[in-house]
């Protein structure tokens, strides 16, 4: 008898493959179930409104570590599946939000940096 190998849920391996794992995203994870949970509609109405709150909300600590994360999920995403980075950030990270493309994390980035609309 063989043994079989342990084959991951589709998508999950290519995840884990691009270095998406919650624990190295502990502000993000925070930040997105903090705010754009799955209320996140109701409460502040938009994405940029959920950033303008935590950016008024957040020491320059929290907003830094915050910016740095989602630099670093920019990166990695540029070669990953929007399938993919949709399933990470619901299910793995917790959020409401489900980002369409790496765009929208560009643009959430921008918002935590106060760009402009």
């Amino acid at each position: 008898m063989t043994k079989r190998q342990h084959t991951p849920p589709r998508g999950q391996d290519s995840v884990q493959a691009k270095g998406l794992r919650r624990e190295a995203f502990p502000a993000l994870r925070a930040f997105l179930r903090g705010y754009l949970h799955q209320d996140y509609a109701a409460v502040h109405g938009s994405m940029r409104a959920a950033a303008d709150a935590f950016r008024a909300d957040a020491s320059a600590d929290e907003r830094d570590q915050l910016v740095r994360e989602l630099e670093s999920l920019a990166e990695i995403v540029t070669a990953t599946r929007a399938r993919a980075l949709r399933g990470f950030i619901s299910k793995e990270m917790g959020s409401g939000w489900i980002p369409a493309s790496r765009e929208e994390i560009l643009e959430l980035l921008e918002a935590l940096r106060g760009g402009a609309e």
